[in-house]
């Protein structure tokens, strides 16, 4: 398992370079933001168009560090004292009459 430790935006700027590919995108996110996505993963996101931006050179895509930043902000949620309550009922396989009376 690699432990990654978190980077200021300062020393990641000084790391990385103004474009990255996917792979350093996935490191960058780890390292900075403490979010594990594979490069498969980030690839996925942008054919869903659901992931970071990205900017295309020839036919490699590339991925922006503020673009990363600001992406990763979005996915990362306000605190919260509750809990999230679970949609999946878990006993979806027994008839119903069992969860009624249960």
């Amino acid at each position: 398992m690699i432990r990654a430790r978190k980077r200021t935006r300062t020393e990641a700027k000084k790391r990385y370079a103004k474009l990255l590919r996917r792979w350093e995108a996935a490191q960058y996110l780890l390292e900075v933001h403490g979010l594990r996505f594979a490069p498969a993963t980030l690839a996925k996101f942008a054919c869903l168009s659901t992931g970071p931006e990205i900017c295309f050179v020839n036919t490699l895509p590339f991925y922006r560090p503020a673009g990363l930043d600001f992406w990763a902000k979005k996915q990362i949620g306000k605190p919260t004292p509750r809990a999230r309550k679970d949609s999946y009922d878990r006993n979806r396989s027994a008839p119903r009459q069992l969860q009624e009376s249960a």
